[in-house]
């Protein structure tokens, strides 16, 4: 009899261990989905805020260059008008 007794701790106390594995590897499962979650979204606003980034460049170099032929347009205009 205490050796079936015995033999069912173990078995209940395998048990437990196995339970308490899996609740442990579900529990670091999630936190990694958590942190590659968290990373992903790091990774995809750096490429938002770059692409901003390009964009406000590209609109500053055709702000320059509206001013520098409007500059070209008035010098051109005081030539002319210089000449006749």
């Amino acid at each position: 009899m205490d050796r079936g007794s015995n033999k069912a701790e173990r078995e209940a106390a395998f048990q437990k261990l196995q339970s308490e594995r899996v609740a442990k590897n579900l529990e670091e499962a999630r936190e990694r989905d958590a942190e590659e979650r968290q990373e992903r979204k790091q990774i995809r606003q750096d490429e938002r805020e770059e692409r901003e980034q390009v964009r406000q460049e590209e609109r500053e170099v055709r702000q320059e260059q509206r001013e520098e032929r409007k500059r070209e347009r008035e010098k051109a205009r005081g030539q002319e008008e210089s000449s006749t």
